[in-house]
Parts: structure tokens; sequence; C-alpha cells
């Protein structure tokens, strides 16, 4: 399956949109902690070494192997199947919210981000930009940076080059942070079982990428049969010229 690149934009919007609500849900579901990332974690294993807390140190190294895993498992698969893994990341994203609906309130929090740590991991490396740029669905620091310099460049220096780049970071944090608010409403009603709402906007995603997909199919449609046109017509010059 060939991307036509056409909805690009909104499927990274969509997916910024579950990465927001994946997010919070880390934020209040374990104790604070940020699970789309592994800054905290590492730094974690280091002071957890430092205070001789081995469990923890076991617990979240296991955290990062899991994160380093699934870059692993994309790089590979990419190498083989390139145009499969947008969908395969939305398929792990949802196994991933479905685990995390069953886990009791109270589980132990590093053990509890598992799914995240590994479904995170998948979708960055899945979903790593769009329209020319790199950029992140799973966390903002580099995006709020990224967004910040380019309006910089075009609100002061009149920089219009720069105004495509500032509203794809500025919308790209704008769906990140409604996701962040959707997941926060839903966590305060339905607690431990809100992650499952971000089916929601996976679905939404899905049904681009498959759209994507077509457009890209009806693309190359004429454009192979003019190719076939072309070689029935060389076939038939060459036959033609050898009977004669």
């Amino acid at each position: 399956m060939k991307a036509s690149n056409r909805y690009e934009g909104l499927i990274h919007y969509g997916m910024s949109l579950v990465g927001g609500m994946l997010g919070v849900y880390s934020i209040l579901c374990f104790s604070a902690f940020f699970g789309s990332a592994q800054t905290a974690n590492l730094i974690y294993i280091v002071t957890s070494l430092l205070g001789g807390d081995w469990l923890q140190v076991l617990l979240r190294v296991g955290g990062a192997l899991l994160f380093a895993a699934a870059i692993v498992l994309t790089v590979c698969l990419n190498k083989k199947h390139p145009t499969e893994m947008r969908l395969v990341s939305i398929g792990v994203d949802a196994a991933a919210v479905v685990v995390l609906s069953l886990l009791p309130e109270g589980a132990n929090p590093v053990l509890g981000m598992y799914p995240l740590f590994f479904a995170t991991a998948f979708q960055w490396n899945c979903y790593s930009g769009a329209k020319g740029f790199a950029c992140s669905s799973i966390f903002s620091t580099n995006n709020f940076r990224q967004f910040v310099s380019a309006a910089t460049e075009v609100l002061v220096y009149r920089n219009r080059q720069q105004k495509a780049k500032a509203k794809f970071f500025g919308c790209t944090l704008l769906s990140f942070h409604l996701g962040a608010a959707a997941g926060f409403l839903l966590w305060l009603v339905f607690r431990m079982d809100a992650a499952l709402f971000a089916i929601l906007p996976l679905a939404f995603s899905l049904g681009l990428v498959l759209l994507d997909t077509e457009a890209a199919q009806v693309k190359l449609v004429p454009l192979r049969w003019k190719r076939l046109r072309w070689y029935a017509r060389f076939r038939g010059l060459l036959f033609r010229g050898s009977r004669g």
C-alpha cells in the first residue's frame, strides 16, 4: 500500500490527539509519571542505583528495554513493510489502551506504564512528522520550541517562509493538548477505563490512513494503464518488424 500524503497533516493531528490522551492518562494514573518519553525513567534508573533500590532499578530498566524493543521492531518491520507501519501502529495503540483499561487502580506505576512505553515508542517511529517537518506526536517539548521559533520569525521578522511551519507545529500542539484536556475530563468520570476512549481518535486516524492509501491507488491506476498501453504498442512494433 502506497501513501498519497493527501491527508498526512490530518493524520498527524489525529495521532497527536491520541498522544495527548495517553500522556495525561499516564500522569493521572501512574504517580505523575509521564510515560510517553524515557527522560524521567532513565533519570530514575540512575537515582535508584545510587539509592540502592534494586527493585526500582529492575523495573525501570525493564521499561527502558521495552521502549527500545518497540523502536527496534519498527526499524526492522519498516525494512519489509514500510507502507503498512501506520496501520500497525494504530493497532498497537489500540491493544495498549485495552490492556490499560484492565489494570486495577493502585497497580505498580512502573509496571502499569509498560503498555505505554511500548505503544508510544512504536507510534513515535511511525508518526514522526508530516508535511516535510520532523514532529513528535507523543510529546511537546521540541514541538513547542519549533512553534515559538517559527512564530518569532513570522511575527518579528516578517518571514513568510516560516508561516507554514508555525501553523503546522501550532496545530500539532493544539491537537496534543486537546487530547490531554479530553483525557483529563474522561479520567474524572471513568478513571482507569478512560484509556478506552483513545479508540475514537485512533478510529479517525485509521479512516484517514485508509483514505490516503485509496487516494494513492487511484493516482497509480492511470499511470500503470498508460505504461501498459506503451508496452503493448512497443511489442506490436517489434512483432510487426520481425514479420517483415
